[in-house]
């Protein structure tokens, strides 16, 4: 009989802990929704800034952007973008590791976050690619009959001749006919 209510206690206690877990985890949910970063340029002339999901929400371009070279405008909103996104993952993480600590599922989230979001290359601004397993061996070039290396000029090339293959018997016997029939 002791051995019952030993069980139902245990029982009455994990049950518990999965209430409190349930509340933490809809507390962390309601936290980040609320999250949003912003980041800016060094000159300020533009800013981006991305949501909860590390989705692009508002682009904020300067009237000094007009005279810039459209390359070099591209360029730093997409550094603005992974900048702001890396400091996305650190909120997160933040967010994860003071409401439900450093559980199993809270360390998907942050892991997650960090594959999604890598940190960035200091010399390009761009993301460090994730460590990728070794590359496979090239396969064998394929026994595909090669084209005639033909000298790339702009001039048309009409001594070539382009005629439609024959028709086959099965397009002849569609011919003029539906293909409901």
């Amino acid at each position: 009989m002791d051995d019952l209510n030993n069980a139902a206690a245990e029982l009455s206690r994990w049950a518990e802990d999965l209430e409190q877990k349930a509340q933490r985890y809809q507390e962390l949910h309601a936290k980040m929704t609320a999250v949003s970063v912003t980041d800016t340029s060094a000159d300020g002339r533009i800013s981006v800034t991305v949501d909860a999901n590390g989705s692009t929400t508002a682009i904020t371009l300067a009237a000094a952007v007009r005279g810039m070279d459209p390359t070099a405008v591209a360029t730093e909103l997409m550094a603005c973008t992974h900048r702001a996104q890396a400091r996305l993952r650190d909120q997160v993480t933040g967010l994860v590791h003071d409401t439900v600590g450093t559980d199993e599922a809270g360390e998907a989230i942050v892991g997650q976050y960090s594959d999604r979001f890598p940190d960035l290359d200091p010399t390009s601004s761009a993301p460090v690619p994730p460590s990728a397993p070794p590359a496979a061996p090239a396969a064998p070039a394929a026994s595909w009959p090669a084209a005639p290396e033909t000298p790339a000029t702009r001039k048309p090339d009409r001594d070539r001749v382009v005629a439609p293959e024959e028709p086959s018997d099965e397009d002849m016997f569609y011919q003029r006919k539906s293909w409901l029939q």
